[in-house]
């Protein structure tokens, strides 16, 4: 027989945001932490990353995680999340479809006494912990405590295409985020006008990253800003505002961002523009849905001051697959196309 390699995958999205479950098919070696199985996936099995994030599997804007062992008894899993470029540190809107997955599929610890199920997950960026409300015969939603967000300098003056010199936040919500608001009688955050803020995003990101060394104060292996967000009042009345974040090569995330609403909570905060638990509502470059947001508490980041953010939101599994990743076939191991 053939000596080939099956991965086993589930499909979700999140508010049109799609997560890549990858939770069978990869032998990860005993013991380390989370950042020694980054490594470990990042030596042995990038082609795993680049063939189920890029065609022909998959397709410019996927994004996925690896299902993890946890590292010690501290936590029930780890979370490695991946697009067709790089590992990213953390991700919500995943967070909260791997999460319901778990549930539904039986992964997850037992429900407690109150009826929700709390699994304690392990990422590079810290321990992320995340409650589920389901019942006999569906999984509701996810509800999770993100790292602490901070504000890391605000008011930083950049170029935007088409709009002029505008103020960026540079933020952290699990990744580092530069937050710029735009008019939305110019460029309106909707699915139409995607490729102007895909191309905007990134010639934000060149510029503050040619201009800036950002690295997180406690965790030095988070550096340099990858996701940009534009936003500005929302389409409900209700909502705090909309927003559209761009990541990597010009990916757009379709949901609300589970990071991106951490990352925004902790803007307001600092602008002394949303308190200790007030719940909010966020919207997504579809608007299909929201997600809700809440700072449970205050906290100390290496000298920065932080919230504690909650995130609540809902999911849908849209499939299965068991892949084949055959060596003998390059091409489908992933490719990209400009």
């Amino acid at each position: 027989m053939n000596n080939q390699q099956f991965l086993d995958v589930i499909y979700t999205h999140t508010e049109g945001e799609p997560t890549c479950i990858v939770h069978g098919g990869i032998p990860y070696p005993f013991g380390g932490d989370i950042l020694d199985k980054r490594h470990y996936l990042q030596q042995h099995h990038d082609h795993v990353r680049t063939s189920l994030m890029r065609e022909p599997r998959g397709h410019q804007h996927m994004f996925g995680v690896f299902l993890t062992p946890p590292s010690d008894a501290n936590h029930d899993a780890g979370m490695l999340w991946i697009d067709g470029e790089q590992f990213v540190d953390m991700c919500g809107h995943g967070t909260i479809a791997l999460s319901m997955a778990m549930v539904a599929h039986r992964l997850a610890p037992p429900p407690r006494e109150d009826g929700l199920t709390r699994i304690r997950f392990e990422t590079t960026a810290g321990t992320v912990v995340s409650e589920v409300k389901a019942d006999a015969d569906k999984v509701h939603w996810t509800r999770f405590e993100n790292v602490p967000a901070f504000v890391m300098e605000q008011d930083i003056p950049v170029e935007v295409p088409g709009l002029g010199t505008l103020k960026a936040d540079l933020v952290f919500g699990g990744n580092f985020f530069a937050i710029i608001r735009v008019p939305s009688d110019k460029q309106p955050i909707c699915p139409q006008n995607g490729s102007y803020f895909s191309h905007a995003g990134q010639a934000v990101k060149a510029e503050l990253n040619a201009r800036m060394e950002i690295r997180h104060p406690t965790h030095p292996h988070i550096n340099g800003l990858n996701f940009v967000t534009f936003w500005h009042e929302g389409s409900q009345p209700d909502s705090l505002y909309r927003n559209v974040h761009v990541f990597s090569d010009g990916k757009l995330d379709r949901s609300p961002g589970g990071t991106g609403t951490s990352a925004m909570m902790a803007m307001f905060h600092a602008r002394n523009e949303l308190e200790v638990g007030r719940p909010i509502h966020s919207e997504g470059l579809l608007g299909s849905g929201r997600f809700t947001g809440e700072i449970l508490g205050e906290t100390e980041i290496g000298g920065y001051r932080a919230i504690r953010p909650s995130v609540q939101g809902t999911a849908e599994l849209i499939g299965y697959a068991k892949w084949l990743i055959d060596a003998r076939d390059p091409v489908g191991r992933g490719f990209v196309i400009r």
